[in-house]
């Protein structure tokens, strides 16, 4: 569903469309879903927190986010928030309604990549240009330049001060002074808050509404850069800038303006992903383009050779650059390959070795097996259940919520049974999006024995409506799959929920359809080559 071009040529976001496709982070398992939520919030006459205006300040009780713990290579995690529908709905509303006054803050710069639009199909809002658009950029924009400044905010979304966003719509001084719910930034300000239990610090990672809020900052920054360097050029993806220049003085002036700008709204840069380079130089990363020349053959033995080569590449670049998306990347070049079925096992297997040493590629290898399965005969390989059950036992102990919930995924998608161990590690994963997938195996009777529901069971209660458990005492409930506190139907006698529940909206829905219609892996996009030993700033 496309919005509305509006004069400036900024697009008008539909809210039934950052409801349903803009909400939950894009990396959960398949079974999550809004878009019954968002069926439900825009053709219904809603009541309760829903249905109160911001302004003035209404009396709405401040909710959590739930956590999910994202891994993404190496030791880095990043962690992702599925917002509270209540705070997340007066959000969207907010930024629905009051589009025209936003859209000059985010309506994009000379150097702007990722200014907000509505889409058609994906994300509801994303960046004017994709990630795959960082080379055809570089090469634009370094034409005629002798020096590079790249330059990345430290922990972005995380560091973002939300007393900061009407200091970007309004300017500090008006923000200062007026301090009502009259200022469009400080109703913002107000409701990203709601949904953080009141915290100050950081927006949520993964709805589209933070990208919305991130580039009204980031355009400001813009902004000061092209006031005070006239002819600018480069570009930015999100806090990810590369800025061109004819001088190295250039490049360092560049530096020092951007600090400043970005103090004066309580960011900073990471010194680690920092520096001025030399051009001319790599426009992509070195294992990227090493990646793409290895496309297999058909036929049996030459597809075969060719499969054991890619993964022997992506082995070795893995082991050069271990912080990198290397083996996710060479696992997205295979999902429009045809699979030879003499290569189906050699296949899943060459998949496999990939997900124990890196199990942020695991996601990416379970979804390719799911996708391909349907179409093969040779079966699955008895490794991928061990590894598998592995995945569960390891880190649940340890919360990570993406290599416990893509495992039991698979379990689900591919009919593999969760054993002992794995189901006693589960018992203690503290993960509403972990306990919901737990559940529903349970339920199919994939899991080897019943699983102790007890630390699950201590949620179920109303005051986790408002926690973050929201997501898990509330389907919990309306699945029947773990019992109420005290036997008292606390999601129907909540206002704000039971209107939910009564109009049977889900934000679970098992997983029946075949293999052959589960989503393939999203295509990774490396950045632009970024890895050569930096000189000094």
């Amino acid at each position: 569903m496309a919005g509305n071009p509006l004069s400036n040529g900024a697009c008008l976001p539909v809210l039934y469309d950052l409801l349903a496709r803009g909400y939950f982070p894009k990396e959960l398992p398949s079974p999550f879903t809004t878009q019954p939520f968002a069926v439900f919030a825009t053709n219904t006459a809603l009541v309760g927190d829903f249905a109160k205006p911001v302004n003035p300040k209404p009396k709405i009780k401040a909710a959590k986010p739930c956590r999910y713990s994202l891994a993404r290579g190496g030791l880095l995690r990043r962690p992702l928030s599925l917002c509270h529908p209540v705070a997340h709905y007066l959000l969207c509303r907010e930024i629905v309604n009051e589009w025209a006054a936003i859209a000059p803050s985010v309506s994009g710069t000379l150097i702007s990549a990722t200014h907000p639009e509505d889409k058609p199909s994906g994300r509801a809002i994303d960046g004017h240009w994709p990630q795959s658009a960082r080379a055809e950029l570089a090469h634009q924009r370094r034409l005629a330049k002798r020096f590079a400044l790249h330059a990345d905010i430290s922990r972005f979304y995380s560091s973002i001060y939300t007393h900061s966003i009407p200091w970007a719509l309004h300017g500090k001084q008006v923000a200062k002074t007026n301090q009502t719910h009259n200022l469009l930034g400080n109703r913002i300000d107000y409701l990203v808050r709601l949904g953080q239990d009141g915290q100050t610090i950081g927006i949520p990672i993964g709805p589209d509404t933070s990208l919305v809020i991130a580039e009204m900052l980031m355009h400001k920054c813009d902004g000061f850069l092209a006031s005070q360097m006239p002819g600018l050029q480069g570009s930015r993806f999100i806090d990810d800038f590369e800025l061109n220049f004819a001088t190295q003085a250039e490049a360092e002036n560049a530096h020092h303006l951007l600090e400043t700008c970005l103090a004066s709204y309580e960011l900073a840069l990471n010194p680690r992903k920092t520096a001025i380079f030399d051009l001319p130089r790599p426009i992509e990363t070195v294992w990227a383009t090493a990646l793409k020349k290895l496309k297999p053959r058909s036929g049996v033995q030459a597809q075969a050779a060719d499969l054991a080569i890619l993964f022997d590449s992506a082995f070795a670049l893995h082991q050069q650059y271990p912080a990198e998306a290397v083996l996710q990347f060479a696992i997205s070049l295979l999902q429009f390959e045809t699979i030879d079925p003499g290569n189906w096992q050699l296949f899943q297997r060459l998949l496999m070795l990939c997900a124990l040493p890196e199990p942020a590629s695991f996601p990416f290898a379970a979804r390719l097996i799911v996708a391909k399965s349907a179409t093969q005969n040779g079966g699955l390989i008895p490794e991928l259940s061990s590894i598998a059950n592995n995945l569960i036992t390891t880190h649940s102990p340890l919360r990570h919520s993406s290599e416990v919930a893509n495992a039991i995924w698979a379990c689900l998608a591919l009919q593999l049974t969760i054993g002992d161990a794995a189901v006693d590690a589960i018992s203690g994963c503290d993960d509403p999006v972990v306990a919901l997938l737990a559940l529903d195996a349970e339920n199919r009777h994939l899991t080897s024995k019943p699983i102790d529901k007890t630390l699950w069971c201590s949620h179920m209660n109303s005051a986790a409506l408002y926690d973050e458990f929201w997501l898990l005492a509330y389907e919990a409930n309306v699945r029947n799959w773990l019992p109420n506190q005290g036997g008292v139907d606390f999601v129907a006698n909540d206002l704000n929920f039971g209107q939910l529940k009564t109009a049977g909206v889900h934000f679970y829905t098992p997983t029946q359809l075949p293999a052959a219609t589960q989503p393939a892996p999203e295509v990774i996009q490396p950045q632009v080559a970024t890895t050569l030993p930096p000189p000094s700033l």
